[in-house]
């Protein structure tokens, strides 16, 4: 985003100093910037459309394959403990 575009939809205090109005800019950079790294390329490579995020049953459906990970990666860890203290 250009400095003319951000002052044209942000309002700036005249009475803030320059080094705080460009810090402002700074963050509403990084902030498109992180924005435009969401978008892919379409299949014409001509635009860029947003990803859909998840819905929320294909979020609970990633969460409860994680937990089923996590629980079977905590049971062999406490199968080998168990087996190893027995020795």
């Amino acid at each position: 985003m250009q400095k003319e575009e951000y002052e044209e939809w942000m309002f700036i205090d005249e009475d803030i100093p320059v080094s705080s109005t460009l810090t402002g800019l700074k963050i509403c950079q990084d902030a498109c910037k992180q924005d435009e790294a969401i978008k892919v390329d379409d299949s014409d490579g001509d635009e860029c459309v947003e990803e859909n995020p998840p819905t929320n049953a294909e979020t609970r459906r990633a969460l409860d394959i994680l937990k089923r990970g996590a629980e079977s990666i905590v049971q062999q860890i406490l199968e080998n403990n168990t087996s190893t203290n027995k020795i």
